[in-house]
């Protein structure tokens, strides 16, 4: 019964749970869904190598609404954003998903992150085609600045899909699994108790 539940957990609680931080509502009932600016797995950011304006050994890298990490030398662990120094192969991250907040602006959507003393700042930027642009810019030590142009930029054009499960059907699986586990620990215990009696009573003679 509690290894029928567990997997019920494992298996279907990461398809319906969805992060509502990310969906931004823009104007005249628009949204815009940054989960569909990132990738889902964690192993990878969507936008990776991401050029620097200014001549440098760094390459920007950032994910929408989900965390990743790197596999490298560096911290780059459940970050939103991380630098990529192509000389060391390091990767630092420079922000968190959790410490995010979103304003729209002039048909921009602006993205800002403070993590520790860096700052970061990305510009999502509405493109009414298929091909995405991106460009990064280290104005200091610690501020940095990422330009997605994107038609998923655009708020109502991109979709993302969470394949969710109705709450209902949720609950009607989960009664079904405990009435399960119930019935066949009920047979097991009924039939335990009942060898149990059978050798008591053969003991007394």
């Amino acid at each position: 019964m509690f290894v029928s539940t567990y997997y019920f957990f494992i298996v279907f609680i990461p398809i319906i749970i969805s992060d509502p931080t990310c969906i931004y509502d823009i104007k005249d009932g628009l949204k815009l869904d940054i989960r569909t600016l990132g990738f889902t797995n964690g192993k990878k950011p969507k936008y990776d190598q991401i050029s620097n304006i200014n001549p440098t050994t760094k390459t920007l890298n950032w994910n929408g609404c989900f965390s990743y990490s790197k596999s490298d030398n560096g911290n780059c662990t459940n970050a939103a954003a991380c630098y990529t120094d192509s000389i060391s192969n390091t990767s630092i991250i420079i922000a968190k998903q959790d410490s995010v907040q979103f304003k729209y602006n002039y048909g921009s959507s602006i993205l800002s992150y403070q993590f520790s003393n860096i700052h970061l700042t990305v510009f999502l930027i509405c493109r009414d085609q298929d091909e995405e642009t991106t460009i990064g810019y280290q104005n200091d030590i610690s501020t940095y600045s990422i330009y997605i142009q994107s038609r998923c930029c655009c708020p109502g054009m991109c979709s993302y899909s969470t394949h969710s499960i109705s709450p209902t059907i949720i609950l009607i699986i989960i009664i079904i699994i405990f009435l399960f586990g119930y019935i066949i620990g009920s047979i097991i215990f009924l039939k335990y108790d009942h060898n149990s009696t059978k050798l008591k009573r053969f003991l007394c003679f």
